[in-house]
């Protein structure tokens, strides 16, 4: 039932986790391939909860921090292996009735369960990142020897004392079982597709600038110019203490300092910004050719007039004394300035982009993909 405990908590972490992951590895996938795999995804993603449960296995229960108080790392290290095996055998004779209850005993279950414990990173390591023999078994010692120095290290300092036995054996089981994922990770590459088959097929949809392709550019590019956005709010608050309206004003017209920076990196890159670039895309015109400053302007003037200056009259609407201005226009012209965003988020993730959008249209451009080099791994 421990064990249960331990999976499940391990089951309610990894969402989080994964959250985390989820940017870098979109952005590293489209950078090194141009699209992302689902069948990828799901292998990176199931080695992240395989790694989060392992580790959480090694960790849990905690126990109270008062519970520790006095523990020596001296008491919790064994360096002899197989010590529980022969502290049972010794001085009993090997007939049925010794071996059925050795079947049962914790020490032999433990071992078991150690070696089980890093079969899956075995097969990871030989079926999907490569490695050889040597190697996984040189790096599933390092994995359990990590392990055993995290349960003597009383979880790096956190706790006064160890409250987990460091085990030699342990040690000694966990690299048998990265060996043992080796050779079974041969079943698995017979009947599921090979490495360089998935990075092919990637690099095949790459060729396609698809709508998720888009939305992670932006959404980088938002990012990226959201960072250079407080740093200034920052030497800004740090210098002109004079003008405390600044950062009230500046979080107003955020989205139009946005456009302003991305039509900055198109005039001065021909069509590609920080996130184009990580995403492997450029901005052309219709016919493939590279787009002319004039048109790059007329883009993203009309997605700022689409998407902020409605906001924009609203918010100056919202400040007049006219009696004829009442609150419905108010939040028409406020509703208007976010429908935008909305079908653009619409077409380009559940109808993958098969509508342009009016900023697209408008200005006839279009996003075509960059080469993507040939790469090993």
């Amino acid at each position: 039932m421990k064990y249960i405990e331990i999976i499940k908590t391990g089951l309610l972490v990894f969402p989080f986790l994964a959250f985390l992951f989820t940017m870098p590895y979109a952005l590293y996938q489209y950078h090194k391939y141009g699209s992302v795999s689902k069948f990828r995804t799901l292998i990176i993603y199931s080695f992240i909860l395989y790694m989060l449960i392992a580790y959480f296995m090694v960790i849990l229960p905690l126990p109270s921090r008062e519970s520790t108080i006095g523990n020596r790392w001296q008491d919790h290290l064994n360096l002899i292996p197989f010590r529980q095996v022969y502290l049972y055998w010794r001085n009993k004779e090997i007939n049925l009735t010794t071996i059925g209850r050795y079947l049962q005993s914790f020490s032999l279950w433990q071992q078991l369960f150690n070696i089980l414990m890093t079969v899956p990173f075995g097969i990871y390591l030989r079926y999907y990142f490569k490695q050889s023999l040597r190697r996984t078994i040189r790096y599933s010692f390092l994995l359990s020897l990590f392990y055993e120095l995290t349960q003597l290290s009383a979880l790096y300092g956190i706790y006064p004392g160890p409250y987990r036995l460091a085990d030699v054996e342990d040690l000694i089981c966990n690299t048998l079982g990265g060996a043992c994922g080796y050779w079974i990770a041969y079943v698995f590459m017979k009947i599921l597709p090979k490495r360089e088959e998935i990075d092919v097929r990637c690099r095949e949809a790459g060729k396609k600038v698809t709508g998720k392709r888009r939305v992670w550019a932006a959404l980088f590019d938002y990012l990226f110019c959201l960072v250079l956005f407080l740093v200034e709010q920052g030497l800004e608050m740090l210098f002109m203490t004079d003008s405390p309206q600044f950062m009230e004003y500046g979080w107003k017209y955020f989205w139009s300092v946005f456009c302003v920076v991305e039509l900055l990196q198109v005039l001065l890159t021909n069509g590609i910004t920080l996130g184009h670039a990580i995403c492997r895309m450029v901005l052309v015109s219709q016919d493939g050719s590279p787009a002319s400053k004039g048109r790059l302007i007329k883009r993203y003037v009309i997605l700022w007039m689409f998407t902020d200056l409605p906001l924009i009259i609203a918010s100056w609407l919202s400040e007049s004394q006219f009696a004829f201005i009442n609150d419905y226009m108010i939040l028409i012209l406020m509703v208007l300035s976010r429908l935008y965003f909305v079908v653009y988020f619409i077409n380009e993730v559940f109808r993958r982009g098969a509508v342009p959008m009016p900023h697209d249209t408008l200005s006839k451009t279009v996003y075509m993909a960059t080469e993507i080099p040939e790469q090993k791994g």
